[in-house]
């Protein structure tokens, strides 16, 4: 009886070993995802920003070829919508790089983690840079 009280114990501790690393991996990949969404947001956002500097820049040179010598403002109601949506998606951009951070500083991060979570914030203050300029 001792060996089979001793196999069951054993048992018993590979269980209880496999779900707590079962746990801690559902763990991780639910941050992996959470992050993941978040930088999708923040490119999307980004993205539509481009636009919108795009589209900016196509009405004030409509302006200026209906209106060769006429002077434009930001309180032009051609220009400020466009101007007003830039800075909201600005806004938001700076909300969800802020959220990135706190989750990658509440992090126990593994290596990979850390190389990944790195590199596309800094690739993504490129493309927000890029665009002001």
């Amino acid at each position: 009886m001792a060996f089979l009280d001793k196999m069951k114990e054993y048992l018993d501790k590979g269980v209880e070993v496999s779900k707590e690393a079962l746990s801690k991996a559902g763990d991780a990949v639910q941050d992996f995802s959470d992050k993941s969404v978040t930088k999708i947001e923040t490119h999307q956002l980004i993205s539509r920003q481009n636009k919108e500097y795009r589209a900016l820049g196509q009405a004030v040179l409509k302006f200026f070829e209906e209106n060769p010598s006429a002077t434009l403002s930001a309180d032009n109601s051609l220009i400020s919508g466009i101007m007003e949506e830039i800075q909201r998606l600005e806004k938001e951009i700076v909300q969800r790089e802020e959220s990135l951070k706190a989750k990658e500083q509440g992090d126990t991060a593994t290596p990979t983690d850390e190389a990944g979570s790195t590199s596309a914030p800094e690739a993504e203050a490129t493309d927000a840079e890029f665009t002001k300029s």
